[in-house]
């Protein structure tokens, strides 16, 4: 879990890489000298980032290129390793096609593109895709154990060490003078899962590398078959109830539902698992409002928080009989 940011394959050798490089966005567009280097007619920007993802062709071929920034997507190899052990159990991740090229701000990769689409479920389908993306998301847990990978990601941290920040707690003291209803919540939120990770020093609890947005939107299917399982920005180790904070954003319970079908939750990980979800809320949290508060005169507009504040109020029937209510002011 990155303090300081909110969150693809290869089993090549990465050592010998370009390093002459002065490639970095500019804009919407991929850089022409990157097309060059590889030969490729651009495509559209993926996802809903202006500069990161961008879809490419060579030779009648689909590619996928991305852009690494160093400062928001650290020791991205890391990502590179994770999917690539993955692949080597059969699942279905973007593979490097050359050599990455690095410039002094971060590093592009190309990929072959995967076929297939991801599913956007109509209100009915709902529920039953969450309960299968849960089952499948219990799957790729029992892979990611198996790759062996314990070490953590270079900056990344726990979410005990998230929460526990005291610089967090100074710009959120700061911030609830100038939003004191926003303020008053979001450090309601952060000492409560503070306290809970106080009295829960050691946390005997599964951990393994984990995606970090097993999301519709991050898999691909061709005629109902997985293709494809993409976008490993956030991957990292910690418990692994902490994917379900974006695969379940606090209130889609079939997907814990669907989880715990496949792998049962322990009682201690359903208690885990709120305190994880709040510490999720707070990533990038405090550098943003470091740099609002920290000028000596702000530009622009007090930040909002709204997107903390919606998930936060978010009701989980399933977790509540599990866990219990949480103890917050969220509805005041």
């Amino acid at each position: 879990m990155r303090s300081d940011d909110r969150a693809v394959t290869g089993d090549r050798n990465y050592s010998e890489e370009t390093t002459d490089m002065a490639l970095t966005p500019t804009g919407p567009g991929l850089d022409r000298e990157v097309c060059s280097r590889w030969r490729l007619t651009p495509g559209r920007v993926l996802g809903d980032r202006a500069t990161g993802t961008w879809e490419a062709t060579r030779d009648g071929a689909a590619f996928v290129v991305k852009y690494f920034d160093s400062a928001r997507f650290p020791d991205w190899r890391y990502t590179l390793r994770v999917a690539a052990a993955l692949r080597a159990q059969g699942w279905p991740t973007p593979e490097p096609v050359e050599e990455p090229l690095i410039g002094p701000g971060g590093a592009w990769v190309l990929f072959h593109r995967l076929p297939g689409r991801s599913v956007r479920p109509a209100d009915g389908d709902k529920p039953a895709e969450e309960r299968s993306r849960g089952r499948l998301l219990a799957e790729f847990h029992r892979a990611a154990t198996a790759t062996g990978i314990v070490d953590q990601r270079g900056g990344f941290s726990g979410p005990a060490e998230l929460v526990a920040d005291p610089g967090l707690d100074h710009w959120l003291r700061i911030h609830e003078l100038a939003r004191p209803d926003e303020g008053r919540i979001l450090r309601a939120c952060r000492d409560a899962a503070l306290e809970w990770f106080t009295d829960n020093v050691i946390v005997d609890a599964p951990r393994s590398v984990i995606h970090g947005d097993f999301t519709p939107w991050n898999l691909l299917y061709d005629d109902g078959r997985l293709t494809g399982v993409v976008d490993f920005e956030a991957t990292h180790y910690t418990f692994q109830v902490a994917d379900f904070a974006l695969s379940w954003r606090g209130y889609h319970d079939n997907v814990l539902r669907g989880y715990d079908e496949v792998r049962p939750l322990s009682d201690l990980e359903w208690q885990l698992v709120r305190p994880v979800f709040w510490a999720w809320l707070f990533i990038g949290v405090k550098d943003l409002l470091a740099a609002h508060y920290g000028c000596t005169d702000p530009v622009g507009p007090i930040p909002k928080l709204e997107w903390q504040i919606v998930h936060v109020r978010k009701h989980s029937d399933l977790l509540s009989e599990k866990a219990g209510a949480p103890r917050l002011p969220v509805h005041e």
